[in-house]
């Protein structure tokens, strides 16, 4: 698979101290084929064939390159890289019969081929831009039910692999940091509050995955009975809640105990521009708690939450193995890890530096 250079988390114009990005995934079956759970490996092959073929053709439609893959056939470092920069999602990982994969250059659009459904159209934005992730996705959904007939009912809407996603087969999210709600305590409360708006909070991953670095995926639970403009605004709704209550929660934060945590905000950037060993859970609770102290002007960066949140990405697993070109286990890992935050973690910002940021 060709390397990609740009990715959609570089772009730090979009940069928001609480919603790190929106994405919208569209869940959609061939019309021509048994849903994936049913079907023979054989015609799992033909499916991610058919579906591939499309690649050349979508790029000259959106003026950018795509490139395809046999997802079953990467390896798990190469998988790892794309559940890290949420470009694929783990169950498609562990598909064991044929699996594909689309994706733009800087994967901010992924097409999933025998996931849970034939095809999930992924279109992600950096930031709190789900409309702009939604007209992404509506785009190139059209496109292949232009050229592939999918499963559609007039009664029940697009018909999937799971019943609580027929009707629209929408799921929208927003991923979000909120070290306020977690280090205060209000994590389970607020999933108690907002699961009367048929939206939950997830791990970092999604689905069956932990939270890590205080950030948790947003989403809508169901999609049957609503319109994709419904489902939009009610999580839209809820995030901008979300936003009021982290903030303000933040605000309490450092009025309560403001020099604990500038004290950690500053212990966490001496520990990863100097530590020789950092296990991945410690590496992302530091740079939060850094990008905590950078969102509320408490420390100034070069690059500020934006390149910190870029550093999470990174400095996962594959994401790892694959900067530095090697194979590594836990403990060289860790120690790589180390190397690679004490090298690229951003500058401070002096007062008379200020200009240059």
């Amino acid at each position: 698979m060709k390397k990609r250079k740009n990715k959609w988390y570089y772009d730090s114009s979009a940069y928001h101290e609480v919603v790190l990005s929106g994405s919208v995934t569209l869940a959609r079956n061939l019309a021509d084929f048994d849903f994936p759970a049913k079907m023979s490996e054989e015609d799992a092959a033909e499916v991610v064939s058919r579906v591939r073929s499309i690649t050349t053709e979508l790029g000259a439609r959106e003026g950018r390159e795509y490139y395809s893959c046999r997802v079953d056939k990467l390896s798990n470092t190469e998988k790892d890289c794309l559940i890290e920069s949420h470009t694929i999602t783990p169950s498609l990982k562990r598909r064991k019969d044929p699996s594909g994969l689309i994706i733009s250059e800087d994967e901010s659009i992924s097409i999933m081929v025998n996931e849970d459904d034939h095809i999930h159209i992924q279109a992600i934005r950096p930031g709190y831009n789900l409309r702009d992730a939604y007209k992404d996705a509506n785009r190139i959904d059209d496109y292949i039910d232009s050229v592939m007939p999918y499963c559609f009912s007039e009664k029940y809407g697009y018909l999937t692999s799971k019943l609580t996603d027929a009707g629209t087969g929408m799921h929208a999210s927003y991923l979000l940091s909120l070290p306020g709600i977690t280090m205060g305590g209000k994590v389970d409360a607020l999933q108690e509050e907002i699961s009367r708006f048929d939206v939950s909070l997830k791990g970092i991953f999604g689905e069956g995955s932990k939270s890590a670095g205080f950030i948790f995926q947003l989403i809508n639970r169901k999609t049957l009975g609503f319109t994709e403009n419904e489902i939009l605004e009610n999580l839209e709704q809820v995030t901008a809640q979300i936003v009021d209550i982290e903030k303000n929660l933040r605000k309490g934060l450092f009025k309560n105990v403001g020099t604990e945590i500038t004290d950690r905000i500053y212990r966490s950037y001496g520990v990863l521009k100097y530590a020789k060993n950092l296990p991945q859970k410690d590496a992302m609770v530091l740079l939060a708690q850094l990008k905590l102290g950078s969102d509320c002007g408490v420390i100034k960066i070069k690059g500020g939450g934006s390149a910190l949140h870029r550093l999470m990405i990174e400095m996962q697993p594959g994401n790892l193995q694959t900067i530095y070109k090697k194979s590594m286990g836990s403990t060289q890992r860790d120690e790589y890890r180390a190397k690679y935050l004490n090298e690229n973690l951003p500058e401070l910002i002096e007062p008379e530096d200020e200009s240059e940021a």
